[in-house]
């Protein structure tokens, strides 16, 4: 009896679900200590911090990060230590936890595909803003982003933000901030900053940890620029009159 046309069925499901499966078969990532790699872009986003924790907006302190964006969601597997963290719960977004020499070192390859390597753990602080965070991070591979034109960045910038009126008061925390032609770390001159404390207007928020603001200048005058937002604090529902 020849069982090849009854079998038949049977192989062609198997090649079909074959490679499906194999797909899914890929190790998940590890927990600290064990060292894995990441691909993904390399982003700079803005976090509410402090005291609530919960929107910039009204009063909770920015915290701007660079972050890997995940072309697929991270895949976890537990630890001791760890909770599982499943396909499902559809996590693409890394915080990445970095010394000031680390951001000098990624700062040429923002918004471009990166390979990072370091360890994962996860979020255990108001201070960690997703669920799974890598630390120790090594750059691996990744193309230096191409010369950047400021005045095609700030027009583009202006289609995406997003405007107030009226403006949100606010003031500057932190160190001296520099005073930005367009939203990108590349377009400034570094010559003119803003003190600690200085009172600005801001107009609108862009993406990335941009803000737009309106500020009095040592001159007197009104002067409208891009702040880095990591240096803005906006008041708690405070807009100008």
């Amino acid at each position: 009896m020849d069982l090849f046309p009854r079998l038949r069925p049977l192989w062609v499901l198997l090649i079909c679900v074959l490679p499906v499966a194999l797909a899914h078969a890929t190790p998940c990532h590890q927990y600290e200590p064990a060292e894995t790699t990441l691909s993904g872009t390399l982003t700079r986003q803005v976090f509410p911090g402090p005291p609530s924790f919960e929107d910039v907006v009204t009063g909770d302190e920015p915290q701007v990060g660079f972050y890997l964006s995940l072309a697929e969601p991270l895949c976890m597997d537990g630890s001791e230590n760890e909770a599982d963290v499943s396909v499902e719960d559809g996590q693409t977004l890394v915080q990445l936890v970095l010394g000031a020499p680390d951001f000098d070192t990624l700062r040429p390859y923002l918004d471009q595909p990166v390979v990072l390597k370091g360890t994962l753990f996860g979020a255990v602080s108001g201070y960690h803003h997703t669920q799974v965070l890598l630390q120790q991070v090594e750059l691996v591979s990744g193309a230096v982003a191409p010369p950047v034109n400021c005045e095609a960045v700030k027009q583009s910038a202006r289609r995406e933000l997003e405007s107030y009126d009226p403006a949100l008061q606010g003031k500057i925390i932190g160190n001296k901030a520099w005073v930005y032609q367009a939203p990108h770390p590349a377009c400034t001159d570094k010559l003119a900053s803003l003190a600690p404390d200085t009172l600005v207007s801001v107009k609108g928020i862009g993406t990335g940890g941009w803000v737009r603001a309106q500020f009095t200048g040592s001159d007197g005058k009104e002067h409208s620029a891009w702040l880095d937002q990591a240096y803005v604090l906006i008041g708690a529902g405070e807009v100008e009159e």
